[in-house]
């Protein structure tokens, strides 16, 4: 743990060997260090606002005091990033800038036992240590991260420490999904229809945010020739056109993040406008760019990929907007979507006679290995979902939400 916080007045460090250079091949194998403390992972990534954080803190406190509190937010950092399922797929420590208060509470509930959450044997940590460590995130929080001192940027306005400490045992939260709403509202507000059509997608699928560099335009072109097929939806092979079609996805949440493959159903009406996309000027200009490479089926401006952190500031950035213009009450994060997908998908009626079937669905769309993680969304309110009716007062299936939803929110011309 040592060799991960480096307290410097100058030098240099060899950064050779670090996996940071898998993603760029701009990051350089020598850091030249100013005076100042660095932090590192144990994949000798260097840690941003941790660094930063204990850079200012060290002008008033002991080298001594520096690795303590260095030692702290790692441990933090190393919980979220493996076992906290919206936080998975942080990079670096930019889960930081979304935690929530009782994420961390659920962080020190974890510190208190003696398990893991696969059953092999840890050691519990005692209520002084806690207490060591929520002092440590309050600090960074209020003191730093929500409030900074002269020469640092806003990086959080949300402060999960504003009613004090943490380390009380954590109360299990109700899930707070993104609604129908909200999601038009991000879309309403969005200048590009490649935005409009990655939110759409996320909100129609339930993929995670650090999912959607791996769809292809070569998987979307396939899905758009499958909805006009039908399906066999009996033991008596009677067939029907079907407004959804399965779709495979590589996620990365196996162990040692290794890909772990599932089924999520999207509707046609999402594929359909994805592909309309596809067939802009805006898409094909970038082709000539990856050539014989499979392009990705999402791009910004400049023809890369989504990558998580990208989706991430997105997000962000459609949701701060929405909220400025009243559209919603609050700004959300792309899991809230996720969890919208989940909620659209347990309250339409056509995706499973039951809603132990439609549970049964989810889990396999989610990725869950454990019935007990998807039973979450049961506790969602069904009231939100009466809004939406037809002429005949019937629930709206899922895919006339979707039809609905491209319909309210197709583009103008020229955008």
């Amino acid at each position: 743990m040592d060799k991960a916080v480096i307290i410097s007045s100058g030098g240099n460090i060899d950064t050779s060997i670090s996996v940071a250079h898998e993603n760029s091949d701009t990051y350089p194998n020598i850091l030249v260090l100013e005076e100042g403390v660095a932090v590192f992972n144990d994949q000798m990534e260097l840690l941003p606002l941790i660094s930063d954080f204990l850079t200012h803190y060290r002008k008033n406190h002991s080298d001594k005091s520096i690795k303590t509190y260095a030692r702290n937010l790692l441990y933090l950092v190393k919980y979220l990033t493996i076992f906290d399922e919206n936080h998975i797929e942080s990079k670096r420590d930019d889960c930081l800038l979304t935690v929530h208060s009782t994420e961390i509470q659920k962080y020190f509930d974890y510190c208190r036992k003696d398990k893991n959450k696969d059953g092999s044997v840890k050691r519990a940590i005692k209520g002084k240590t806690i207490s060591n460590r929520d002092a440590t995130y309050g600090s960074f929080f209020s003191e730093f991260l929500c409030n900074p001192p002269p020469g640092y940027k806003l990086m959080r306005e949300e402060d999960p420490y504003e009613n004090g400490s943490l380390a009380g045992v954590a109360k299990e939260s109700l899930i707070k999904p993104a609604l129908f709403l909200d999601i038009e509202a991000l879309i309403l507000v969005a200048n590009h229809e490649r935005e409009r059509c990655l939110v759409q997608f996320m909100y129609d699928s339930g993929i995670r945010r650090g999912e959607v560099e791996g769809i292809l335009q070569a998987n979307i072109l396939n899905l758009s020739r499958n909805v006009r097929q039908s399906i066999i939806v009996d033991h008596e092979t009677f067939q029907v056109p079907s407004p959804y079609v399965s779709m495979e996805i590589n996620g990365n949440k196996g162990r040692n993040r290794e890909a772990k493959v599932r089924n999520t159903v999207v509707s046609k009406e999402t594929i359909n406008r994805v592909q309309k996309y596809h067939s802009s000027l805006e898409y094909k200009k970038h082709k000539r760019k990856w050539g014989k490479i499979p392009m990705p089926a999402f791009l910004n401006e400049n023809g890369n990929p989504y990558n998580a952190n990208a989706v991430g500031k997105l997000i962000s950035k459609l949701s701060q907007r929405a909220l400025k213009f009243g559209l919603i009450k609050a700004p959300f994060s792309p899991h809230k979507i996720r969890h919208g997908f989940a909620a659209m998908l347990l309250h339409s009626e056509d995706l499973g006679k039951t809603n132990l079937d439609r549970l049964l669905l989810l889990q396999q769309c989610l990725g869950h290995n454990s019935l007990k993680n998807t039973q979450k969304y049961t506790k969602i309110p069904i009231k939100v979902w009466e809004k939406f009716v037809d002429s005949n007062g019937i629930a709206l299936k899922r895919y006339q939400l979707m039809e609905k939803l491209k319909n309210r929110t197709r583009p103008k011309k020229g955008s």
